[in-house]
């Protein structure tokens, strides 16, 4: 069998489940992580001297798994991060949020309002994804994440380990604010905390709905901003001067999550917009 006609074959196998683009996406990770085989092998429709047996990830990816739990990694702003159940997969609208963090970070340094090593915290860190992309993009600084679970924290302790990048990991539940007094102050404080509605899970997709981890993920429609109203509590208190905070949002909640830390005396609040054009972070600095 050639490279091509496998990934014609295996393309359309799982082509009932998804449409012809995402199929060949999801079978070119495929096919490079289990044999490596690049694109250009099957533009080339190289010869292949054995073929792996691809049945049990056929049917994996028929009951919508997302491949990147299959294949147990995914590539986040230019490195590559192991991946579990424990952990949601990393979004390319994140990546917006550690390129606005570094850009403004470089801004306020040029500008000499902030500390070239700064103290950072990234709150409930799953992947280490975020705590380990700023840090490897800033000389000398000091990362801390936080995450109440334990098997997260495991992953990316891993991941920060595999990118060579310094990360303290802590188990917190941070909504505990009792625990709040007793951590430390922080130049930069980041966060992609979970803000999805329970009202919002039929609209959602099955491969997330059954595989990614709830605890993440969703918030109870009675009270969605749970988690900003402590971020922003926390960050008055633990931020340093011309510190700033950035977190992604629930798009139906910019003007209500940016009131948060406005109500919070913070004296610049932005909501910026992802590369869709939808409300995707706020800003705020002290």
């Amino acid at each position: 069998m050639s490279a091509k006609t496998l990934f014609q074959q295996l393309v359309s196998e799982i082509s009932a489940v998804y449409d012809e683009n995402e199929a060949k996406s999801i079978v070119y990770l495929v096919l490079e992580h289990f044999q490596g085989i690049s694109k250009t092998d099957i533009l080339l429709d190289n010869p292949l001297n054995e073929v792996f047996d691809y049945q049990e990830i056929i049917t994996r990816l028929k009951n919508h798994e997302p491949v990147q739990y299959i294949i147990g990694e995914t590539e986040f702003y230019g490195r590559r991060f192991k991946v579990s159940p424990a952990t949601l997969i990393p979004r390319p609208e994140t990546e917006e949020l550690v390129e606005l963090t570094l850009n403004t970070f470089q801004d306020l340094v040029k500008n000499k309002l902030i500390v070239s090593n700064p103290k950072i915290l990234d709150i409930g860190t799953g992947t280490g994804c975020i705590a380990i992309s700023v840090g490897g993009g800033i000389d000398n600084a000091s990362v801390t994440a936080y995450d109440i679970s334990t098997k997260a924290l495991q992953i990316a302790q891993e991941n920060a380990v595999t990118n060579k990048v310094k990360v303290d990991f802590e188990e917190v539940n941070f909504l505990d604010e009792s625990k709040h007094e007793s951590l430390p102050m922080f130049d930069i404080i980041l966060s992609n905390p979970p803000y999805v509605t329970d009202f919002e899970k039929q609209e959602m997709e099955q491969n997330v709905l059954a595989y990614e981890p709830h605890l993440a993920l969703f918030v109870e429609d009675d009270n969605p901003l749970i988690f900003y109203i402590a971020i922003a509590k926390f960050a008055k208190k633990h931020l340093s001067v011309n510190g700033f905070c950035i977190v992604e949002i629930n798009q139906s909640f910019g003007l209500e999550t940016a009131a948060l830390f406005w109500d919070e005396g913070f004296s610049s609040v932005e909501v910026v917009k992802d590369f869709f054009g939808r409300d995707r972070m706020v800003k705020a600095h002290l």
